[in-house]
C-alpha cells in the first residue's frame, strides 16, 4: 500500500517549481472567483477595468455590465472570467518570483480548502432553503398553467417542471442543504463535497442543456468541489478504484495560540448563525403565507363598456377590451388585452362588501367594480376609469389544471401521459 501522508508531514515537502506554479494558481483563482462571482459584492474598479479589456482586446465595443436580469452568463460575465484567469497567472508568477525560496503553500493550500468549504455550504445551504421554503420554483402560477407548452422557453419548462411538484422540490432542496451542512465539518467534508459534486452537477446539467443562465455559477461550484476533493484524491482513488482499504486524514490547520483557536470557533459559529439568519426570510414567507382572496385565472366571456358590447377577439388595435386577469400575486392583479399587452396594477379585493378596488402604482384610480358568483361565473359590474363596465368572466382555480390538480396516485392502470 502507497504510504500516504498526513496533512502536517505534507506541508513539510519540497514541491516542484511546476508543482507550486499550479497550485498556487489555482488558490489564487478560487480566491478571485469568489470575490468577483455572480452574486458577490460589485467591484467597480474591476468592473471598469473588464469593459476596458474587453473593448480593448476583444473588440466588443457594447460591452457593459448588465445587472438585475438574474443571468450570471452576459458577455460581460464571461469576459470577467477570462480576466481573472489572466489576472491570477500574472499574480501567481509574481509571487513565485518574490518569493521563490519557499518549499511549498501547501498551509495556503489547506487554508483555501476551509475557505472553499464555508463558501460551496453558504451556497448549497442558500438553495436548499429556497427550495425547501417556496422561495425558488414555487407552485405555477395561472400565467405559466395558461401558457401552451410550445411557447415556453427551455429555462421556463424547467421552472414549469419544478413547480409542478412540490415534493420534488422540497427533496431537491434537502439534498443541497444536507451536502452545504456536511461541508461546514472537518470529519465530514470528504462525504461533503462528494455529496454537493454530485448534486450541483445534476444541477449544472440542467443549466447546460435548459438554457438557465446560470452554467458559470453552477460549473464553479462544481469544480470548487473538486478542488476541496483533491487534498484526498490519492486516498479516494486508492478505495474507489484499486479496491485498498485507506484511512482518511482531516484538514487539522490550528491556529498556533489558545486565543486565536477560540476566535476562530466563535467565527465558524458567527457564520452559521448569519448564514440561517439571512434564510429566514424564506422560513418566515413559508409560515405565514396567507390565502389569496379570488386567487385564479379568469377568461372574458362578455365585455360590455359604456352598454357597448366589444368583441372578446384578439385585435392588435383594440388597447380597450379584456381578454384574460390574473389575480394570483398578493396585492397585483394582470389585465391581459385584446391587443395581446399585459397591464399590471394593484387591487384591494374586500370579500365582504364583494369589490375590487383597482388602482395605477401611482396610487391613482383605475377601476371599481362589483362582483357576484354563480359557480365558476363570476359578473363583475361598476367603472373602469370613467366608463361603465360590465365584464362576465369564467374562472379558473389550480385544482381545475391536471397539472396541478391531479395530485399523487399510487396506482395507475393506465399512464397519464395526455
Amino acid at each position: 500500500m502507497e504510504n500516504i501522508l498526513t496533512p502536517e508531514e505534507q506541508i513539510k515537502i519540497h514541491d516542484s517549481l511546476l508543482k507550486k506554479f499550479f497550485g498556487l494558481w489555482a488558490v489564487v483563482y478560487v480566491y478571485a472567483f469568489m470575490a468577483t462571482s455572480q452574486f458577490s459584492i460589485p467591484i467597480p474598479f474591476l468592473e471598469q477595468f473588464v469593459v476596458w479589456f474587453g473593448k480593448t482586446f476583444l473588440h466588443l465595443e457594447d460591452l457593459h455590465k448588465i445587472t438585475n436580469t438574474g443571468s450570471g452568463d452576459t458577455t460581460y460575465d464571461f469576459v470577467l472570467i477570462l480576466v481573472i484567469t489572466i489576472l491570477s497567472l500574472l499574480i501567481t508568477i509574481i509571487i513565485l518570483f518574490i518569493d521563490r525560496k519557499r518549499a511549498s503553500y501547501r498551509s495556503l493550500y489547506l487554508f483555501t480548502i476551509v475557505i472553499a468549504r464555508y463558501y460551496v455550504a453558504f451556497t448549497m445551504i442558500t438553495y436548499g432553503f429556497a427550495k425547501l421554503f417556496d422561495g425558488q420554483f414555487p407552485a405555477n402560477g395561472y400565467s405559466r398553467l395558461e401558457e401552451k407548452v410550445g411557447d415556453m422557453s427551455p429555462m421556463g419548462m424547467v421552472w414549469a417542471f419544478m413547480g409542478a411538484s412540490r415534493a420534488y422540490t422540497f427533496v431537491s432542496g434537502l439534498l443541497e442543504f444536507t451536502g452545504g451542512v456536511l461541508l461546514l465539518f472537518r470529519k465530514t467534508k470528504t462525504i461533503g463535497a462528494l455529496f454537493s459534486m454530485a448534486v450541483m452537477l445534476n444541477v449544472a446539467l440542467l443549466n447546460y442543456m435548459y438554457d438557465v443562465p446560470v452554467k458559470i455559477f453552477s460549473t464553479h461550484i462544481v469544480l470548487l468541489c473538486i478542488f476541496i476533493l483533491t487534498f484526498d484524491w490519492k486516498l479516494l482513488y486508492n478505495f474507489f478504484i484499486r479496491h485498498r482499504t485507506e484511512k482518511l486524514y482531516y484538514n487539522k490547520l490550528r491556529a498556533p495560540k489558545k486565543w486565536m483557536q477560540i476566535s476562530l470557533r466563535v467565527i465558524k459559529i458567527l457564520f452559521i448563525v448569519v448564514m440561517l439568519n439571512n434564510n429566514y426570510y424564506y422560513l418566515q414567507r413559508a409560515f405565514n403565507k396567507q390565502p389569496l382572496p379570488m386567487e385564479g385565472y379568469y377568461a372574458v366571456n362578455t365585455f360590455i363598456l359604456n352598454h357597448d358590447t366589444l368583441p372578446v377577439i384578439a385585435n392588435k388595435k383594440d388597447t380597450v377590451g379584456w381578454s384574460k386577469m390574473f389575480i394570483q400575486y398578493p396585492g397585483s392583479v394582470s389585465v391581459k388585452l385584446n391587443s395581446d399587452t399585459t397591464i399590471w396594477k394593484k387591487v384591494k379585493v374586500d370579500t365582504v362588501k364583494k369589490t375590487f378596488n383597482i388602482s395605477n402604482y401611482d396610487s391613482t384610480q383605475y377601476a371599481l367594480l362589483n362582483y357576484t358568483m354563480r359557480n365558476d361565473t363570476v359578473a363583475f359590474n361598476g367603472t373602469i376609469k370613467n366608463d361603465t363596465a360590465t365584464i362576465i368572466f369564467i374562472r379558473k382555480q389550480k385544482k381545475d389544471y391536471s397539472l396541478s390538480g391531479r395530485g399523487f396516485h399510487w396506482i395507475n392502470e393506465y399512464p397519464p401521459n395526455w
